[in-house]
């Protein structure tokens, strides 16, 4: 019997790009894209057998503000070039279509290299967080954007 309910690990993936580069993406031809989280979206969907629509709540990791744009591009959230479309108060904050980072993230809570979007996500999953999403069933948190960047879905037991 455990005091809270558990939150399990639906899939998890690490992933990293043909032309990694050490932990940049600066030495690329385009630099508008990150491979390396869409190596790691094909194999969380492919896993978890869940779609993008499918998630009600994502902790992306957010250490630099452009990589979210590129972070939603990869996982399939919307397509390539439309984050900055996409990503409107409406549709990322509680209440809406896809909030993201009900903690704060790196930027607002702290920087510890997406541990913190893994205990917000288990929050989220046992219905324990401040800024609560309503229904949560699924969770993506994602963590590094440089080589090994990761991912995982997180659901309630049962």
């Amino acid at each position: 019997d455990l005091r809270q309910p558990p939150a399990v690990i639906t899939a998890a993936a690490q992933g990293a790009a043909a032309d990694g580069e050490m932990m940049t993406s600066y030495y690329r031809e385009d630099i508008t894209g990150l491979p390396e989280m869409g190596v790691v979206a094909a194999q969380l969907w492919r896993d978890s057998g869940l779609k993008p629509q499918d998630i009600q709540t994502a902790f992306i990791y957010d250490h630099f503000t452009p990589f979210v744009f590129t972070q939603l591009e990869e996982l399939g959230f919307c397509g390539r070039g439309e984050a900055k479309d996409f990503a409107t108060v409406e549709r990322l904050s509680l209440g809406g279509e896809l909030p993201i980072n009900t903690n704060g993230g790196l930027l607002g809570e702290a920087y510890i290299h997406g541990m913190n979007g893994i205990t917000e996500g288990v929050r989220q999953v046992r219905g324990t967080s401040h800024n609560q999403v309503g229904g949560v069933e699924h969770v993506l948190v994602t963590s590094g954007t440089g080589v090994p960047t990761s991912g995982l879905i997180l659901a309630p037991a049962g």
